[in-house]
C-alpha cells in the first residue's frame, strides 16, 4: 500500500469508522439498565442486608419481624456499603433477592 494511493487511505478510514461504531455499540450493551431496589436490614444481624428489585414481589421472609425496611436504592436512594450491582442483578434474576453485607474492616 502506497501512501499516495487514495483507495488504500479510503479503505483504512472506512475501517476505522466501522471499528469505532462497533466499539460504541459494545459499550452501550455493557451498561445494563439501572434497577431500583428495596433494601431491608436484618434485626438479628446488623450487617446483613437484602435487596429486592422493585419489579419483583417482596419475599415472605422479609415481611416478618426479623427484617426492617431501610429504604430504596436507586440513583439517589439509600446505599449500604457492600452492595454490588452486578452481583445483585445475578442473584435477583436467579433467586428474586440479593443478600449482602458490608466488607469486613480490621481495626
Amino acid at each position: 500500500m502506497g501512501r499516495g494511493d487514495p483507495g488504500s487511505r479510503q479503505s483504512l478510514i472506512g475501517l476505522g469508522d466501522r471499528v469505532a461504531t462497533l466499539a460504541e455499540g459494545a459499550r452501550a450493551q455493557a451498561k445494563p439498565p439501572k434497577r431500583t431496589y428495596v433494601i431491608f436490614q436484618a434485626r438479628f444481624a446488623r450487617d446483613l442486608f437484602c435487596a429486592v428489585p422493585t419489579s419483583l414481589p417482596i419475599p415472605d421472609f422479609l415481611t416478618g419481624a426479623a427484617w426492617r425496611f431501610r429504604g430504596t436504592l436507586g440513583k439517589r436512594g439509600f446505599m449500604p456499603p457492600g452492595f454490588k450491582a452486578a452481583s445483585a442483578r445475578k442473584a435477583a434474576n436467579r433467586d428474586g433477592f440479593y443478600l449482602f453485607s458490608p466488607p469486613c474492616t480490621q481495626d
